[in-house]
């Protein structure tokens, strides 16, 4: 049977993924760090294979630390898409397949670190004027686009979470002061924020200027320039766009030719006079389960046909309506307009779920040693997350903030410094692991502690190793194991880089996107 899982469907998994970092028990997931050693090709990082030997088995032995991720550390994303001058953004529809809307480009982000919805893109022209403002109305630009404030990326965000490709979005729950909760409060739920003309027909009749008297709140005379023949404008409108009683609309019912005086159904409530400009054009009758959306027709310079509809007042409670365009109907014909409603909620209630945020950004930072926790000698080659690890030392799931995730080997009789990434073999046992790090404890490198990984079977105590490329041999002295666990935490995530030399005062901020 045909059937279809919504964009709710993803947003609900994101959800669920975010909160296991909050809630009373909270996931414990972790970022890792390591392999040091170098690919085939070490200019080109390997693609990551999902089998069980190398993610279950073979990750964890190349491991150099964990790191735990923080609830701070997460956050919804979109894809980031900066407003450039002379591009074609598509514009809001509440017809559009969710699919189709959420791959389009109709959210810019802009200079200011805003970020706008495309309310109406001007009849697919391209955009030439970027958004400004955090107005919680549309913003209207000279280009004729209308665009939507959503919220602002912070400082501290950018620096945290912006990358080329993603920006963060948030979901405010509580009145912080910022742009994005004034627009979440001012949105209207069910409102028609933009008609299209889909058709623009023939044949209309306008006109517009400053009224030659007003004689009361249903009879005046407009301008000279309109038509001297009776009639031709009832059943269009009379809409005054300035001056007294600037914003009122009404329908005109009679209209005399010789003295250009129009009559219209219902008394102004506010009387306009000679200083009050107008526009007579074709009726809009917006139909719907709402109420209170208003708007007026342009009919194109020099022209016939209907070129815009300018919404006077967007209504609320609307999921469903229709346009109806009319005039004379021996002046004008054909023109149709669609009306689009906004989201459940209102333009910018949601700016997450509006924009298509289903994805989820983990971007942990890692500093230097981090006193001393995480090995800063070697290079990494291999970043990712892991599940619910198991402390070693309790056999309880961790919970702390960093883990040492190599093998330790406490050396003395060494003959030099063995050299990294080098591999050593025990002359008792046979076992063998690569050298991270030696941290000699005297100048002549003759004791100290070896980090080791890759490590395979069993290094004995008092045995000897040696080294495969320095050709030192020291002699192991009890060791001590990884921090965590091996092979207990699942393996979410891994990515392979190019070769990543750490230092003690180098920062490396780990991004990580998970779609849903």
């Amino acid at each position: 049977m045909p059937a279809t899982s919504t964009k709710r469907l993803s947003y609900h998994i994101a959800d669920q993924f975010k909160e296991s970092f909050s809630e009373a028990a909270p996931s414990r997931l972790y970022m890792f760090i390591g392999r040091t050693g170098p690919y085939a090709n070490d200019s080109v990082a390997s693609t990551p294979t999902d089998t069980v030997q190398k993610q279950d088995y073979n990750i964890y032995k190349q491991m150099l630390a964990a790191k735990k991720i923080q609830e701070t550390d997460v956050t919804y994303a979109l894809v980031r898409r900066n407003w450039a001058n002379n591009n074609l953004y598509a514009e809001y529809t509440n017809t559009t397949l969710n699919s189709t809307l959420h791959n389009s480009a109709f959210y810019v982000y802009t200079s200011d670190r805003n970020v706008y919805k495309c309310i109406f893109n001007n009849k697919g022209a391209n955009s030439t004027v970027e958004p400004t403002g955090t107005s919680t109305g549309v913003t209207s630009t000279s280009d004729g686009y209308q665009w939507k404030y959503m919220f602002t990326v912070s400082t501290a965000d950018v620096g945290k979470f912006v990358t080329a490709e993603y920006i963060p979005v948030k979901v405010i729950t509580a009145d912080d002061s910022s742009g994005q909760f004034a627009v979440q409060d001012a949105a209207v739920d069910g409102a028609i924020d933009v008609i299209d003309v889909s058709a623009g027909g023939s044949g209309y009749l306008t006109n517009n200027g400053s009224f030659q008297a007003v004689t009361n709140a249903t009879s005046m005379r407009i301008a000279t320039t309109a038509s001297a023949n009776d009639s031709v404008y009832i059943g269009s409108t009379l809409y005054i766009d300035g001056g007294k009683a600037a914003g009122l609309i009404r329908e005109i019912t009679s209209y005399t030719g010789a003295t250009r005086t129009v009559t219209v159904n219902t008394a102004f409530s506010t009387t306009p006079n000679t200083s009050s400009t107008y526009i007579v054009s074709p009726k809009i009758a917006i139909s719907g389960d709402g109420t209170g959306a208003a708007a007026y027709s342009n009919v194109a310079t020099g022209g016939s046909a209907v070129n815009y509809i300018n919404m006077i007042s967007t209504g609320t409670g609307y999921t469903n309506a229709t346009v109806t365009i009319s005039a004379n109907t021996s002046f004008g014909s054909g023109a149709t307009g669609v009306p689009y409603i906004g989201p459940r909620g209102g333009h910018g209630k949601n700016a997450r779920e509006e924009l298509g945020g289903s994805y989820v950004m983990v971007a942990t930072e890692i500093s230097g040693n981090e006193a001393n926790t995480i090995p800063q000698e070697n290079d990494i080659r291999t970043f990712g997350i892991i599940a619910d690890p198991i402390e070693r030392s309790t056999g309880l799931a961790a919970n702390t903030g960093n883990f040492d995730m190599t093998t330790r080997l406490t050396l003395s009789g060494a003959t030099g410094d063995f050299r990294a990434d080098e591999l050593i073999t025990g002359g008792t046992s046979g076992a063998t692991g690569n050298v991270v790090s030696f941290s000699n404890t005297n100048a002549a490198n003759s004791a100290g502690t070896l980090r080791v990984i890759n490590i395979t079977g069993r290094f004995q105590n008092n045995e000897t190793i040696t080294g495969s490329v320095s050709s030192k041999t020291a002699t192991i002295q009890p060791a001590s194991n990884s921090d965590l666990t091996f092979y207990k935490g699942n393996v979410l995530y891994t990515e392979n880089i190019l070769k990543l030399t750490r230092s003690v005062d180098q920062i490396e901020n780990f991004k990580v996107i998970f779609s849903f």
